[in-house]
């Protein structure tokens, strides 16, 4: 038990603002821009198409955007981003000159098309080609502009909504057309994907993103019969969440498995909290379930690009794009038709399907853990790809086996660079990684080795030639 606890603290996703590479503006903004661009409410559907309303439909078109990109060719993956964003700008254009109608709301939903086509090219870029803490930099954008919309967005003008519009419109552009694989090149940089993908822990991921989206679609169906949910409280949720994932990641160091419990946990007691009809539940519970849900969206999506990309397999990222489509025409399409028989929204029933949900989470907590959150998800260097290096390193993986110490990689590391006389700010900086992270893992070193402090470490395991003994 004092082992499995341990675990669940361990520094695992070692990131630095100093790794967020400024020449790629472009590839770090074209995903946030895109899933913002195609979540753009700037008018309203009142129209019903063979049974469906017309917001149901604009899911299924965006479904079919990711899907039509998961068949694809590789070559061919930046080509259709460009022209989605095209045909995305030219329905939008055309749109704010169409009357309110049947016709509108098809241009819409080709819209909509096209912008679920955007978003997975620019999820292609925002898997294969970012670290960790600019795909986090890049998921929290969009929390950032949900926020907003929830606290002040929802109530603007047509007028104000039109120009938001065209500004975002504007911006994704520019930021998709910029992102050119010259540029990439000039910094050395190679989208690698060529591997099958087999072992990958990306299916488990997608699995938690399904129940993320299942858990989030409670709600939604629940807002969207009646103002269920304190679109204030919900906000401030939002940037709360913000700001605790900056500071467990950023500067803490904590494994990703820590967040996503905390979602399960306050996405659970939101919706309990906002079974019971008074104003201070109204508050407290948007606030919670706000508050978990933008943690359960950061996460996955942090968990689901950083895996795709170490499996370097373009069949992870199409069974990724597959899955989107199963969430949005699937998923979607039998939440809505269950919860348009109830004449008012049904808390309870929301309710009891995310207990169902958390409990199987947890259920299956230690496998989870096993297979996916005890993985290294580090955008360090690696001692094994520095030559002088290699061999001490090599000595000590060794010894590890030998005397059974279960040091992770990145502790045999500090532990190698330790025995060769480099200080934890050496450390830090050789390997790109905090100096906080350093000695987090020297911390652990020491109690999994028993001693106390270096001079205890060098008396112990360095020997009179100078490698481990």
């Amino acid at each position: 038990m004092g082992v499995a606890i341990a675990k669940f603290f361990q520094a695992r996703d070692e990131l630095s603002f100093r790794n967020i590479r400024i020449a790629l503006w472009p590839a770090i903004l074209v995903f946030p821009l895109s899933i913002i661009m195609g979540n753009l409410r700037y008018f309203d559907h009142s129209v019903a198409l063979a049974g469906f309303q017309a917001h149901e439909l604009t899911f299924f078109a965006l479904g079919a955007g990711w899907l039509v990109m998961a068949c694809i060719p590789k070559s061919l993956v930046i080509r259709a981003l460009y022209i989605a964003a095209l045909m995305s700008a030219a329905l939008m254009a055309f749109q704010f000159f169409m009357p309110m109608g049947l016709w509108r709301s098809l241009l819409y939903i080709a819209f909509r098309f096209f912008t679920g086509l955007s978003a997975a090219g620019a999820f292609y870029l925002f898997c294969f080609l970012l670290n960790n803490v600019e795909r986090l930099f890049a998921v929290a954008l969009i929390q950032i502009y949900y926020g907003f919309f929830y606290l002040s967005m929802m109530n603007e003008a047509s007028v104000i909504r039109t120009c938001h519009a065209t500004l975002t419109m504007a911006l994704f552009l520019a930021a998709v057309f910029f992102c050119r694989e010259s540029r990439w090149r000039k910094q050395g940089l190679e989208i690698s994907s060529d591997s099958d993908g087999k072992g990958s822990p990306v299916p488990l991921v997608i699995i938690l993103s399904s129940v993320h989206y299942m858990i989030m679609c409670m709600t939604n169906f629940i807002e969207w019969t009646e103002n269920s949910v304190s679109h204030i409280a919900f906000a401030v949720g939002i940037f709360i969440s913000i700001g605790l994932v900056f500071v467990l990641q950023m500067l803490k160091g904590r494994n990703a498995m820590y967040i996503w419990l905390l979602f399960l946990v306050l996405s659970l007691f939101g919706l309990g909290i906002l079974l019971y009809d008074t104003t201070a539940t109204f508050i407290s519970g948007s606030l919670l379930y706000g508050l978990g849900d933008s943690l359960g969206y950061i996460i996955v999506i942090y968990m689901c690009a950083g895996a795709i990309k170490r499996s370097r397999s373009m069949r992870m990222f199409r069974l990724y794009c597959a899955v989107i489509f199963a969430q949005y025409c699937l998923i979607s399409g039998l939440i809505s038709m269950y919860f348009n028989r109830f004449d008012s929204p049904n808390k309870f029933l929301a309710f009891g399907v995310a207990l169902v949900l958390v409990s199987l989470c947890l259920l299956f907590m230690p496998l989870i853990q096993k297979k996916l959150f005890d993985a290294d998800w580090t955008d360090g260097l690696y001692l094994r790809d520095m030559d002088h290096y290699v061999r001490p390193l090599e000595e000590t993986e060794t010894l590890n086996v030998r005397d059974s110490l279960n040091l992770t990689p990145r502790e045999e590391e500090i532990f190698t660079m330790l025995l060769g006389g480099s200080a934890p700010k050496e450390i830090a900086h050789t390997l790109r990684i905090s100096f906080d992270t350093v000695r987090f893992h020297q911390k652990n070193l020491y109690r999994k080795l028993e001693i106390q402090s270096i001079q205890e470490l060098f008396a112990k395991y360095l020997s009179k030639s100078g490698g481990p003994t």
